[in-house]
């Protein structure tokens, strides 16, 4: 597997803890979620994370995603054809995790971070995506 590093500032650098929470439940023995592809990604990138341990978002944003999960299979299981959109959703791997073979799950890009929409493209290709203004909703449209 390519390593890539992240060259991240600050703000952009926030992407990293979800991705790294999932990751670090992904490997318990009695994991609230199981993310492969969080795990996969995590592996790939050479960077630092265990600045990140003991912090109480870990388990946060780990919970949050088991809660978010639920909530799109359930909205999937009435409609199984349906569209999820990931908005604001950083390095998410909720489509590995939910997809029933049917459903599309469409990640609309801000502008706010210019340099993640390359960054995600490279660490989870398998979800659909565009660029699109947050204050515009022109990409609703788009699919």
């Amino acid at each position: 597997m390519t390593t890539h590093g992240p060259f991240l500032g600050a703000v952009q650098e926030t992407l990293l803890i979800p991705l790294y929470g999932r990751a670090v439940e992904h490997h318990k023995k009695d994991a609230a979620l199981r993310d492969e592809r969080a795990a996969e990604i995590v592996a790939a990138l050479s960077y630092d994370f265990g600045r990140f341990n003991g912090l109480p978002s870990l388990v946060g944003t780990a919970l949050r995603t088991v809660l978010f999960d639920r909530w799109v299979r359930a909205f999937l299981s009435t409609h199984p054809s349906g569209t999820n959109v990931e908005i604001g959703t950083g390095l998410n791997t909720r489509y590995e995790r939910v997809d029933n073979g049917r459903a599309r799950s469409l990640l609309p890009q801000t502008r706010v971070l210019p340099d993640r929409p390359s960054r995600r493209r490279r660490a989870a290709p398998s979800c659909q995506s565009w660029s699109a203004a947050r204050t515009r909703w022109r990409w609703m449209r788009a699919s």
